[in-house]
């Protein structure tokens, strides 16, 4: 879709990587970029208007409570895992309604059939592993302890605490650190993407 294409891939992942740290902003800047091809899905399959905006919302309610289960080592970038939840979402919400008018009902194998083809084109996965591979890139201007930090919290998906666990400090200075490299991160990525 149009909105897919004019996403910038390494400003959506530093968005989800802000968004998992609880930013606000971020999470509307996330739902900015996808919300009308989540409701374009959603209105395909339901016909309605007001079906397809509360599919929407519960969408984004469900991926903003497991954005931390998003997992970037998969190269297949956020849209496709937003659509996914989409089309699950779209199957429980019909699942659910009991009476539907024949010319609205949708095939639920149908449903499942673009659910399982919804993954990123070789197109889409090129362009997030080379987005992917900036970021890395821009890891080597954070310090050794900063990048072990960046790498706990995002790659190996570990909590705060973990890592002060791990590290034998405070959360505050695991916290600190994580800020720290975020904004050296931004400076250096900013150009490339434009402002968040």
């Amino acid at each position: 879709m149009n909105d897919e294409r004019k996403t910038n891939p390494m400003k959506e992942n530093m968005l989800v990587i802000l968004a998992r740290e609880g930013q606000p902003d971020a999470f509307r800047s996330l739902y900015d970029l996808h919300w009308r091809r989540i409701y374009a899905i959603a209105f395909r399959h339901t016909r309605s208007q007001p079906d397809a905006e509360d599919i929407m919302q519960e969408t984004f309610i469900k991926a903003f409570k497991r954005i931390r289960s998003f997992r970037f080592d998969r190269g297949a970038g956020f849209a496709p895992w937003l659509n996914a939840i989409c089309l699950h979402s779209t199957i429980d919400f019909l699942r659910r309604q009991k009476r539907r008018h024949r010319d609205h009902q949708v095939s639920l194998a149908d449903l499942n059939r673009e659910l399982r083809s919804s993954g990123p084109s070789p197109e889409e996965s090129a362009v997030h592993s080379q987005a992917a591979g900036s970021i890395r890139q821009a890891l080597r201007v954070l310090s050794p302890r900063q990048k072990l930090i960046f790498e706990m919290r995002y790659l190996q998906h570990m909590d705060i605490r973990e890592i002060a666990e791990n590290l034998k400090c405070s959360p505050s200075n695991v916290k600190t650190q994580i800020s720290r490299s975020l904004a050296k991160l931004r400076k250096i990525l900013e150009p490339v993407w434009g402002m968040l």
